[in-house]
């Protein structure tokens, strides 16, 4: 195993192995304190660099403990804070920890019954407790953060003032409250959704009193598993909906494969899901690089991860604690974890706003708005999704008096836009600048031809020009060939298209028009190409060679087909 520590040792922190105690608890001191977790968003709006686990509220702030089958005492002990105590409160170090097993046989303090296992010192210093469940045992930790913490920009509370825009999710379900939803993460030892895969650690988050309780349920081997299982059953009695990033298809699917496995048939199937992984694709995918949970963050919510360990570490991770039974190696796992846990419910209060309305649209690009819009209305949100497009179609027109380029996509999703909403003048102007704006002949848009020579001949009843801007889109496709592989879907593309000339010109005979009679005007109404910078000018070719039949002057330099 000292291969594969070696090779994860970038991802641990210094100073924080089991060989040095004394690292470990000089970060304990470096934590922040509790007030620092209410401070507000960095100042000029940059991400705020805010470790999500020295952040939250420490001692005499854990929730509520199930009812145990330790004594009474032992309860009464842990409500009073007896020193010692291992769970969230406690502060022990290596001293604390029994050593050697003559200590073991001594009987141990009813006020701490915990720290007579040897381990328990050790997790105290994750701020964790080995937890007594009717069902066995496990590790858990509790983390709690006060309602006006900040994670990023956002306050802990802010999805209250709009919690019942995530009925938008489940519209025939019941109502939506902030104590009914359950925030879920797992760590697990693969990617995979099969029986091989374990969770062992199940992080989730919660309201309750007034704070947001974040727990984490971990594992130390198989054998516990049963019982962090019956304990999490036990514990989403209470709860509607659960919210994740990713876990219908992944955290959800493996945590029903590991009740079936243990002969546990929970009633979790009524609880709703909400993935919001879903939302995050529809609003950001084309404008991020990547719609991972750390990089929404980032550039949503204005929090930055500092010391980050990847969740792709965390099998890893796990196996090297099964081999050496260090805690230590632990820490970052749980801190990821913890921060995926407290994001969630942050980036909820970010979509509730915009499903309310409420999120300021200022520094948007016209590509944003389309993207809000477009996923406001899927979310049936259709008087905010119309005032989102309008905006858009504004800032685009601004653009174009400006004299700037905008991506041909862009205007092809507008334009679609509108004109299944009924509105062709729009959709018209959009497709007409995009043909203006393009470049090369091979990289013009076939779409806006052929798009506009369907307007013109079924809404217009312009054969002739519908004919011109079919032919158009046929030299961009020949154009193209020449550039490009042929492919089997370009081929049917350009039968279509040669399908459509055709019937444009019987149209045109049984009118008893010819094409030549309009030839002038008709050029004149097409929408015109750049023309070419005066140091691109061609060159004429030395006379006294004769041409191939095949040559032309430039790739882009193709007679046009006289049909």
């Amino acid at each position: 195993m000292s291969g594969l520590r070696d090779r994860l040792a970038r991802h641990l922190k210094p100073g924080k192995t089991a060989a040095a105690p004394e690292a470990g608890a000089e970060q304990q001191q470096a934590e922040l304190r509790p007030e620092q977790a209410q401070h507000g968003p960095a100042e000029g709006g940059e991400p705020a660099a805010c470790p999500l686990s020295e952040s939250a509220v420490g001692a005499g702030a854990s929730p509520a403990r199930e009812p145990a089958t330790a004594p009474d005492a032992e309860e009464s002990a842990r409500a009073e804070g007896a020193p010692g105590y291992a769970g969230h409160a406690a502060g022990g170090s290596p001293a604390d920890a029994p050593s050697g097993s003559g200590q073991a046989d001594e009987p141990a303090a009813p006020a701490a019954p915990a720290l007579a296992h040897p381990e328990a010192a050790a997790w105290a210093k994750l701020d964790a407790e080995l937890y007594e469940f009717s069902a066995g045992s496990f590790v858990r930790r509790v983390r709690t953060y006060p309602m006006d913490a900040y994670h990023g920009r956002y306050r802990l509370d802010a999805l209250h003032a709009h919690v019942r825009e995530l009925e938008a999710f489940h519209p025939e379900a019941e109502p939506v409250h902030a104590e009914g939803l359950l925030f879920f993460d797992t760590e697990t030892t693969g990617l995979g959704v099969g029986a091989g895969n374990v969770a062992f650690l199940v992080g989730i988050g919660y309201y309750e009193g007034g704070r947001f309780v974040v727990e984490q349920l971990f594992i130390r081997h198989p054998a516990e598993e049963r019982a962090m299982l019956a304990y999490l059953e036990e514990k989403m009695k209470r709860f509607t909906h659960v919210v994740s990033y990713n876990g219908r298809t992944f955290d959800w699917p493996i945590l029903q494969n590991r009740f079936i496995l243990n002969r546990m048939r929970p009633d979790i199937d009524r609880l709703l899901h909400l993935d919001l992984l879903h939302p995050s694709r529809s609003l950001w995918k084309h404008s991020m690089p990547s719609v991972r949970l750390g990089k929404v963050e980032e550039a949503q919510l204005g929090y930055a991860r500092e010391d980050d360990v990847s969740g792709a570490f965390a099998p890893e991770l796990y196996v090297l604690y099964l081999a050496e039974g260090k805690t230590d190696v632990l820490r970052g796992v749980f801190v990821h974890n913890e921060r995926d846990i407290v994001s969630l419910a942050a980036l909820s209060a970010l979509i509730t706003r915009y499903l309310a309305d409420e999120e300021p649209l200022e520094p948007k690009s016209p590509g944003d708005l389309f993207r809000l819009g477009q996923w406001l209305l899927k979310m049936n949100r259709l008087a905010s999704a119309e005032k989102i497009l309008e905006l858009g179609f504004s800032r685009l027109q601004e653009q174009g008096e400006e004299g700037r380029a905008v991506s041909g996509d862009l205007l092809l999703r507008y334009a679609a836009y509108y004109k299944k909403a009924g509105v062709r003048d729009r959709a018209v102007e959009l497709w007409t600048r995009l043909i203006r704006q393009a470049g090369p002949a091979a990289a013009a848009p076939v779409e806006a031809y052929i798009e506009l020579a369907m307007h013109y001949e079924h809404g217009c009843k312009d054969y002739v020009l519908a004919l011109e801007l079919s032919r158009e889109a046929l030299d961009v496709l020949r154009q193209r060939r020449r550039l490009l592989r042929r492919s089997e879907k370009a081929a049917d593309e350009e039968r279509r298209i040669a399908h459509r000339i055709d019937r444009l010109q019987r149209k045109l005979r049984d009118c008893g028009k010819s094409v030549s009679e309009r030839k002038t005007s008709v050029k004149a109404a097409i929408p015109s190409r750049p023309s070419k910078p005066p140091g691109q000018a061609r060159s004429a070719k030395p006379s006294g060679k004769p041409r191939p039949a095949y040559a032309a002057d430039s790739l882009f330099d193709v007679a046009r087909n006289p049909g």
